[in-house]
């Protein structure tokens, strides 16, 4: 069938003529603003021009500016909450980081262009990648200055912490890899609809630094929850480095309340599976039931045991001795195993790490991509934001103006937050507050 429609060319003719309307907004706003500024003693001193992508395409447009004081205003830049020299819109730049979190930057500018018939290049989308960089750096001290002022925590009987990292190719450092440190804090879980159950409370916390992921979970811990020594901390782990025991029981310390940790379940079963990939195939299954029968029986001395004889087996005396350095770490370790129902609670909350690492390491891992430390961070944070429906607060949210005005406060951030080198930024009433409890 024939026909005389062109919808590419329909849709261009509308987004022109938007833009025509959406300029003419612009006169009437600067009318408007540059009244009120005429009326407030500021004086007109000049016109310029300038041109801006939004997310509906490039606009160059004219704008009044006024002084007073030595100081210059553009009622206009302020009204598109515009900052100096920028040539991208806020909402631009959220919707290709929006894009960015599910593919590669290339392919984030050629879709913006198909699905919105604006061109962006992929140093466009690597620009929005970085501005993300620096607003999370400002909301969290953001997020600090809101903590000083609110004095509410919420008191509760359990707490939940889990902790793991998400390794990333970054081939500009030492070893060519990062570990990005991923905790999650929650209150248990809910039923959501049906059978369906969600995390209640959940926050999740990831650096390019264990130490520093550590003190954040602490730091939001003390902000948030009143924990008493009658507060039962749970938590989880792979028990690999940063995340054995000892990193979950400092945090326990820290508030002096109950602790109750285990050796997540999965990662558990996964490293048993590598260690008996050593014996034939047709016995390799049996072998495993048998130790987590030993496992879910939490009989260590019928798993030391079982462990005993089959390193004996083994002729190898390497293999041998790698054998012998798991059994080890399983038996001296074994009191984490022990299942939840047995400590008389339980299992719902716990184990939940794994499936949280799924969305990030779909879009950074599994397709051969190389990373910066600072854009593979920023990067696990927007995919977190994302899935929690928070990343567009990020760009647009109503905290900006109120960071702005405590920027102008008369005690700048500079004077509430401790930067050293190798640290977070901190406020100094809670910067390693729990080292003195």
């Amino acid at each position: 069938m024939q026909t005389s429609f062109n919808e590419q060319e329909a849709k261009k003719e509308f987004q022109a003529k938007f833009v025509e309307n959406f300029k003419e907004k612009l006169k009437k706003v600067d009318q408007k603003k540059g009244m009120e500024l005429r009326a407030a003693g500021w004086q007109l001193i000049k016109t310029a021009m300038r041109t801006v992508i939004f997310s509906f395409g490039e606009v160059t447009f004219s704008r009044r500016c006024y002084r007073k004081n030595g100081v210059n205003r553009y009622p206009v830049d302020e009204w598109l909450g515009l900052e100096p020299y920028e040539r991208f819109s806020t909402e631009l730049l959220f919707e290709l980081n929006n894009l960015a979190t599910e593919v590669a930057y290339r392919k984030a500018a050629n879709l913006f262009e198909v699905l919105k018939n604006v061109f962006v290049t992929k140093d466009t989308v690597l620009k929005s990648r970085k501005l993300a960089t620096q607003r999370y750096e400002e909301q969290q001290e953001y997020r600090y200055f809101k903590e000083q002022e609110n004095s509410g925590k919420k008191e509760v009987e359990k707490i939940y912490v889990e902790g793991d990292g998400v390794q990333v190719n970054t081939p500009n450092t030492e070893t060519k890899r990062t570990d990005l440190s991923h905790f999650v804090v929650h209150e248990g879980v809910e039923k959501e609809y049906g059978e369906r159950k969600k995390l209640v409370e959940k926050h999740e916390i990831l650096e390019a630094k264990n130490k520093t992921a550590r003190e954040k979970v602490l730091d939001y811990l003390y902000n948030h929850y009143q924990i008493t020594e009658n507060t039962l901390m749970i938590t989880n782990s792979d028990m690999g480095k940063g995340y054995m025991f000892e990193t979950f029981s400092e945090m326990a310390k820290a508030f002096g309340c109950r602790h109750e940790h285990f050796w997540d379940e999965f990662h558990l079963v996964e490293r048993i599976k590598q260690e008996f990939a050593i014996f034939p195939i047709e016995i390799r299954e049996p072998l495993i039931e048998s130790i987590m029968k030993a496992i879910e029986k939490h009989s260590k001395k019928e798993c030391q045991l079982f462990l005993d004889t089959l390193e004996s087996l083994i002729g190898d005396e390497t293999k041998q001795e790698n054998f012998a350095k798991f059994s080890r770490k399983l038996l001296n370790n074994f009191q984490y195993t022990k299942p939840a129902h047995m400590r008389g609670f339980t299992h719902d909350g716990i184990g939940i790490m794994e499936s949280l690492h799924a969305k990030i390491a779909s879009r950074m891992k599994n397709r051969g991509m190389y990373w910066s430390v600072e854009g593979a961070t920023t990067m696990a944070k927007m995919i977190i934001d994302k899935a929690e429906g928070t990343l567009r607060d990020l760009f647009c949210g109503s905290w900006r103006e109120e960071y702005e005005k405590y920027q102008e406060m008369s005690a700048s951030a500079a004077d509430y937050l401790y930067r050293g080198e190798s640290e977070v930024a901190l406020p100094k009433s809670s910067l390693q507050w729990w080292k003195k409890v």
